[in-house]
């Protein structure tokens, strides 16, 4: 196995609280699936966003650079355990097939406003 992309991220929980506030449920929508936003439960929803926002984009930059993946072809799941996982779809398996990748892993945290991710893609 080799690493042949990596890509960190971090984003302000307070910016994406005040798209949510600005832009409402369009702003959401836009960034999460439906399965993903199903997944939001009660949690803070600007820290949730915040969360995905910065796993896309951190995948983006283990590709260096995405063109043409949509928000919604990267998807963040969450085993019972709260482990992450990516499942990606259309032009995102495209994408990681061009660079080899066949195995990609993803970490999640946040604190003092921030959420930061890190993407590490194997092939």
């Amino acid at each position: 196995m080799a690493i042949v992309g990596l890509g960190l991220d971090v984003c302000s929980i307070d910016r994406m609280r005040r798209a949510i506030e600005r832009h409402g449920d369009r702003f959401v929508n836009r960034i999460c699936s439906p399965r993903e936003r199903a997944d939001a439960g009660q949690r803070d929803l600007a820290t949730f966003v915040a969360s995905r926002f910065a796993v896309k984009e951190a995948f983006a930059k283990a590709l260096d650079g995405a063109p043409g993946v949509g928000w919604h072809e990267v998807e963040v799941k969450k085993a019972k355990s709260g482990k992450p996982s990516l499942e990606l779809h259309g032009n995102a398996i495209a994408a990681t097939t061009r660079v080899g990748a066949d195995k990609w892993h993803v970490t999640i945290t946040h604190d003092a406003g921030i959420a930061a991710a890190v993407v590490i893609l194997e092939s």
